[in-house]
């Protein structure tokens, strides 16, 4: 068997499609054509070719040196309907082939005529990448009906854009491509066409992978092997891409183009390791002494200089591994160095708000393209990779029945796991649950050191952290600044299907970013009103608007919405989010765990040293947009006529130490501070109601939470725990903010458990009863995988 790279480029290929190279100008290879050659032969292709864009300069040159090379090229056709362009390999073609080819190329149905009846080979590359954005499912199907081989194994393409292509092609039938030509009205290729053939090629435009995507076939000769590829008896084997290397040669074609411009290459440190990384085989003396004198330079806590050398000093110590390998050790490096530089800016930007430098922080920001101009070429790939990714699935859809062999693969982004909060109590029974029952979905969050990950499931990863930082109101919450290019490689490999964002901070931002590059389906849930939050604790008209705006930005650029309660997407239309983006996100809610706890009242009478009444309780956060203040002043009304009333505050919170300092002489008033989830049980317990009069929350697990163990609840009728309560039944509704309806409230309840005890073990009973039924786990964790 015969190998071949039926796909590769040389300097006489010259205008690129990827954006970074037409931005700076230059052209889509510098590699000279000798140099393929040589390659290639030694990477074990039997013959050699080049397939220049709408070029055979290069080839011919390689003809008049050597008996094994045959001239070939990569011609750019149209289809005549909406210029969508097309990319048709055609081999061993003379001059005279060549302009005709040349002539006709404006119209692709004019050069398949031409190409089958001069008999040419041919073979239709990486089909399902639109080169200018204009390719369909339409016009997909008709090139199955115009050819019968097509590029299998594009080395400048992933594994998933190739092998769909494949899987697709191998699941026509006869009846299909019937239905085609009923539907299109072209004549077929060949009288078997529904018989695909496929053929290798690197499609190279630096020289990294030359001869590592081939075709394979049989011939003695290059004549005897081509007609083999026409004949319909080749595959294409090899390498696929990935992101990383196709960033690499961007950067690989960027700095040979950079050498065109100058002969004296710049000095600096990053410009001497572009040389050692693309063009150095060994470590002179003189490069020795340079990097001595670079290290003797470097300024004391000079870190980006310091990761700079060990990025040079480690490609000579890996120098014979393969390229793979060392563009690996190349990229964490490089990511480090960025991750550096955005450290050093970000402290830098900190420091200039603090004390209000303006000018300096519009200094500080502009300097930061560095770091993102170092990253460009690997988000640019990433897109690049898979921005057909809908086409596939419509194809798969279609052809195939079946988008994957594998379940449905959901990646959930969260800045906050290991809070006392909704948000990461709900996303740790998500986890544990989805684990439990082997289901692929993953919480990607920031982990550090001081986390017990030994509580967190095994399916909760965290992402590389380059800093921390505290927020103001929230000193006890961080906001941790997720490494960018380390990050999106962990994240390519995970490969998933969908992506779900619960936080719209750092983490989550990068969750977006990576759903747009992948082209997944990304859905928002709205756990948080940061908006409400930030007015009752700021009260500054300007921050709250700009709060408004970043989170409704965020939240325009998921697929779907989620929210917790209908009651919210009200809120929410009424503020302007788009009410066609958005859903019920349903919750469940561990009825075993929350379940009634026997003698539960005389743990906590000893734990607490309660004096004997009736117990209200508030559990949640302890903040000044839970509304406590306001609370504390109702309790305290309605107690002057019921003086056996205990108020039990159970949280934590940047508000607690002033309400504790402010009420520390009441000893109805009684603040526990945080309570851990697996005792909340029996504080819900030795409870007689909950009260929670918070309008800011859309949820309010809590008062899911109590009203499962079976204690009555108390809310407001504004938010989204009013949903959770049936006013009468499980609980009852005020109005919010209305002290006169919150008191009338409260006393009646007071009243119902001292007078009517069988009608308030009903509520208690039918509180339990209608969680039990509603809110189920499994059912919502099913219907999010299966979705």
């Amino acid at each position: 068997m015969a190998k071949v790279d039926l796909h590769v480029h040389s300097k006489y290929s010259e205008h690129p499609s990827e954006w970074f190279l037409q931005r700076i100008g230059a052209k889509e290879s510098y590699i000279d054509p000798e140099f393929v050659y040589k390659t290639a032969k030694e990477k074990g292709m039997n013959f050699v070719t080049l397939t220049d864009h709408n070029r055979i300069d290069g080839a011919i040159l390689l003809k008049q040196k050597y008996d094994d090379v045959f001239i070939s090229m990569e011609a750019t056709t149209y289809f005549p309907e909406n210029n969508c362009k097309i990319h048709l390999l055609v081999y061993d073609i003379n001059e005279n082939q060549y302009n005709e080819i040349s002539r006709l190329r404006s119209n692709i149905y004019d050069l398949r005529e031409y190409v089958k009846a001069q008999k040419i080979v041919s073979s239709l590359a990486h089909a399902t990448f639109s080169i200018n954005g204009k390719l369909t499912l339409e016009y997909l199907e008709k090139l199955m009906l115009m050819f019968d081989t097509f590029e299998g194994v594009n080395g400048a393409r992933n594994k998933m854009n190739n092998n769909v292509w494949m899987n697709v092609l191998k699941h026509l039938s006869p009846e299909k491509i019937e239905d085609l030509y009923k539907k299109y009205r072209i004549e077929p290729m060949s009288d078997t066409p529904w018989i695909k053939n496929f053929t290798g090629g690197s499609d190279d435009h630096a020289g990294f992978f030359i001869g590592q995507t081939y075709t394979v076939a049989e011939g003695k000769d290059y004549k005897e092997y081509l007609s083999n590829v026409f004949n319909k008896k080749s595959y294409g084997d090899g390498r696929h891409n990935d992101y990383q290397s196709l960033a690499f040669s961007i950067y690989k074609i960027a700095y040979d183009f950079s050498k065109t411009k100058s002969d004296k290459v710049s000095q600096t440190i990053l410009s001497y390791v572009n040389e050692l990384i693309f063009e150095r085989k060994n470590l002179t003396f003189t490069d020795k002494i340079k990097m001595l004198l670079f290290k003797s330079r470097k300024k004391k806590n000079d870190k980006i200089k310091e990761l700079l050398i060990e990025l040079s000093e480690s490609i000579f110590t890996k120098e014979n591994q393969p390229i793979e390998k060392r563009l690996e050790i190349i990229y964490e490096k490089l990511a480090t160095v960025s991750d550096e530089m955005f450290k050093n800016i970000f402290i830098s930007i900190q420091n200039d708000i603090s004390k209000g430098n303006v000018l300096k922080l519009v200094n500080r920001i502009t300097s930061s393209f560095a770091g993102v101009f170092l990253s460009i070429p690997f988000i640019s790939t990433f897109k690049l990779l898979f921005q057909d990714r809908e086409l596939l699935n419509q194809l798969l859809d279609k052809y195939v029945g079946k988008r994957s062999n594998r379940p449905k693969r959901i990646l959930w982004f969260t800045d906050t796991i290991d809070d006392l909060n909704g948000v990461s109590m709900t996303l740790k029974t998500i986890a544990s649950i989805a684990h439990s029952k082997e289901m692929d979905l993953t919480i990607v969050t920031a982990l550090t050191e001081d986390m017990n990950t030994k509580k967190l499931p095994p399916n909760v990863i965290g992402l590389p952290i380059f800093h921390s930082f505290e927020v103001p109101h929230y000193e006890e919450l961080k906001i941790y600044l997720p490494s960018l290019l380390k990050s999106l490689k962990q994240i390519y490999l995970l490969d998933p299907d969908e992506i779900y964002i619960s936080t719209p901070i750092t983490i989550g931002l990068l969750g977006l970013l990576a759903g747009k590059l992948l082209n997944v389906k990304v859905k928002g849930v709205y756990h948080t009103d940061f908006t409400m939050q930030t007015r009752n604790i700021v009260k500054d008209d300007a921050i709250v608007n700009l709060i408004e705006f970043l989170t409704k930005w965020f939240y325009s650029q998921m697929d779907e919405i989620k929210v917790p309660t209908k009651e919210y997407i009200n809120i929410l239309e009424e503020r302007g989010f788009d009410k066609n983006k958005m859903s019920v996100f349903r919750r469940g809610i561990d009825n075993k765990i929350f379940a009634p706890v026997i003698n539960a009242d005389n743990q906590i009478e000893k734990d607490l040293d309660l004096k004997d009444g009736i117990n209200l309780l508030y559990a949640g956060r302890v903040s000044e947009d839970k509304n406590i203040d306001f609370l504390i002043s109702v309790y305290k009304k309605v107690r002057e006529k019921h003086k056996k009333i205990n108020l039990i505050i159970a949280g934590d919170g940047p508000y607690l130490k002033l309400l504790k300092e402010r009420h520390k002489k009441d000893d109805r008033i009684i603040f526990v501070g945080n309570v851990k989830r697996d005792k909340l049980p029996i504080y819900y317990s030795a409870s007689d109601l909950f009260v929670f009069p918070s309008i800011t929350d859309t949820f309010g697990m809590v008062v899911l939470e109590a009203q499962t163990t079976g204690l009555p609840a108390l809310v407001s009728n504004i938010g989204g725990p009013k949903e959770i309560v049936i006013d009468g039944k499980t609980g009852f509704i005020a109005i919010a903010n209305n002290f006169k309806d919150w008191e009338n409230k409260l006393e009646h309840i007071v009243k119902l458990i001292q007078d009517n005890p069988d009608i308030y073990f009903q509520i208690k009973k039918e509180a339990r009863r209608n969680c039990i039924e509603n809110y189920d786990w499994d059912r919502v964790l099913k219907d999010i995988m299966e979705e």
